[in-house]
């Protein structure tokens, strides 16, 4: 789970700094892979450890999950271009509620909650913020790699703020019958700074302008 981590640490700096949809292409990739090494742990742990869990297999499941989300991609990104806002959200809702809804245990409500918040937050932040990371190209010279690295800074610091926060918080809750779903609305909340908070306290600290995205999906609404 630490590569998991990693991977989901270098997907945020690519969301803020290089291209956000990229950025959330690759966090979406790192949670299902999460999720699937989970399930199959859970499955071998069941079947008594028949196929012996190593690294070279976490790396072929990971493989085949990008290479089924790279094919699949362009597909889905048509099919939800043809539907409104809410029926976005409410897509994303059930997917991440699918993940969760076969084992609610405390380790699969991660990449469920996190996924949850990463997606809305996503479409939170091309209805109502406006963030486009790679805005910061327009700018040169030291500038720019100034309001890079503030980006990764601050960002980075409530990331981990609350993530730790939300440990301590876990942990000491962890004989309550609903920590599970704390976890699940917290493990959401980091997702939704990840891809919108932290996009629109940017805009706030002038470390990002505002792009305004399809208009037409505003329409599509009222």
């Amino acid at each position: 789970m630490e590569i998991m981590f990693l991977l989901f640490v270098i997907f945020f700096s690519i969301y803020w700094c290089v291209n956000e949809k990229v950025g959330l292409q690759l966090g979406i990739v790192s949670l299902l892979s999460a999720w699937a090494l989970l399930l199959y742990w859970q499955f071998n742990k069941q079947l008594n450890m028949i196929i012996p869990f190593n690294i070279n297999l976490m790396w072929i499941i990971i493989a085949v999950i990008f290479f089924c989300y790279i094919s699949l991609r362009n597909y889905f990104e048509k099919l939800l271009g043809k539907v409104n806002f809410r029926i976005k959200m409410m897509i994303i809702a059930g997917l991440s509620f699918l993940m969760i809804l076969y084992r609610p245990g405390l380790e699969f409500v991660i990449p469920g909650g996190s996924l949850l918040g990463l997606c809305a937050g996503y479409c939170l932040n091309r209805r109502y913020v406006g963030f486009k990371s790679s805005d910061v190209l327009q700018r040169t010279g030291l500038r720019k790699y100034m309001t890079l690295f503030a980006r990764i800074v601050i960002g980075s610091a409530v990331f981990f703020l609350i993530s730790f926060r939300v440990a301590n918080i876990i942990q000491r809750i962890s004989e309550n019958q609903n920590v599970e779903l704390y976890c699940f609305l917290c493990c959401a909340l980091i997702g939704l700074w990840v891809s919108m908070a932290a996009p629109w306290l940017f805009i706030k600290l002038r470390l990002a302008g505002i792009t305004l995205y399809e208009e037409k999906e505003n329409k599509q609404d009222e």
